[in-house]
């Protein structure tokens, strides 16, 4: 069978994340390339993160580059300042302030020590969670994998490719019972002798799961983010409960844990850093990537806020 997905114009409308929780510090603004501009994040006064496009209305400098005053961003240039939901709200040299004196608004999210954003107006559910936590109930790591050339649903299939974790990474291929697909979301539980797992992908370019192996359970989840169409920026964040079992214990599981994700990550690299990706002839073992294929394919786009 074959399944090609046709790309159409602009990005889909999904959460994905921007950046790192512990690299907006309260006070600081930083500048990301996505969806194909730039945006700049930084916190408001209550320590939310707010994104905004980068470029200031008045001449077109770079805002992230300018300074957070009481929790909102001021331009270095001409020291024009917008509050968060994008509105001029001061201009120095005392002139009146125009009402296309205004930048965009993202929204935005934080969680498993990422800051999200959703490419349109308002989002269209809810910013991606891991099956069987609470993130209250985890300790969690996150970090940067880095820039791929490829879309960052390329990574995300890896969820749904059964096959590969035998061939690639030397894991038994246990396929679910069941793949649900949903209008935003796909999801599935696999439980054998040695462990359960639980799959979750969100939107189409975040996938997380829950394994259980006995008593002991891990929680990842892999994500990334569109620089420009063919190019994008992955995350990663992994997470053990707290449990009250003392911060060692802790603290030696999720080192257990994240050793694990860097050695997939480590096995997948030289294949998705050299892939030329297309989904051509498929065989009935990737009956779930092609339903993937299929999602991926009539998932809603948009062209990011203005």
């Amino acid at each position: 069978m074959r399944a090609t997905p046709k790309i159409p114009a602009g990005y889909h409308r999904s959460w994905f994340p921007l950046a790192l929780a512990r690299e907006v510090p309260a006070g600081q603004a930083i500048g990301r390339d996505v969806l194909g501009t730039r945006v700049v994040c930084y916190r408001d006064a209550s320590g939310r993160a707010v994104v905004q496009g980068a470029y200031c209305p008045h001449l077109g400098a770079d805002l992230s580059v300018g300074q957070v005053i009481d929790g909102q961003i001021r331009c270095a240039y001409h020291h024009w300042r917008f509050d968060c939901a994008g509105r001029c709200v001061d201009i120095p040299a005392g002139d009146r302030i125009p009402p296309a004196a205004r930048i965009a608004t993202y929204p935005s999210a934080e969680a498993w020590g990422l800051i999200w954003i959703f490419n349109g107006e308002s989002p269209a559910f809810e910013p991606p969670r891991i099956p069987g936590a609470e993130e209250g109930d985890l300790v969690v790591e996150a970090h940067v994998r880095g820039v791929r050339d490829t879309e960052p649903w390329v990574g995300t299939s890896n969820g749904v490719d059964f096959q590969h974790l035998r061939t690639l990474h030397g894991l038994p291929a246990v396929d679910p019972d069941a793949v649900r697909v949903g209008e935003h979301s796909i999801d599935y539980r696999i439980a054998s002798e040695a462990f359960v797992q639980e799959g979750l992908i969100t939107g189409v370019n975040t996938f997380s799961q829950h394994l259980a192996f006995g008593d002991e359970d891990m929680f990842m989840l892999f994500s990334g983010a569109p620089i420009t169409h063919g190019r994008s920026m992955g995350f990663y964040a992994y997470g053990v409960r707290d449990g009250g079992r003392g911060r060692e214990a802790v603290s030696e599981q999720l080192e257990s844990v994240g050793r694990l994700v860097r050695q997939l990550l480590a096995e997948d690299a030289p294949v998705l850093d050299t892939i030329r990706f297309r989904p051509g002839v498929l065989v009935a073992s990737d009956r779930h990537l092609a339903r993937f294929f299929q999602y991926v394919r009539r998932f809603p786009r948009a062209h990011p806020p203005a």
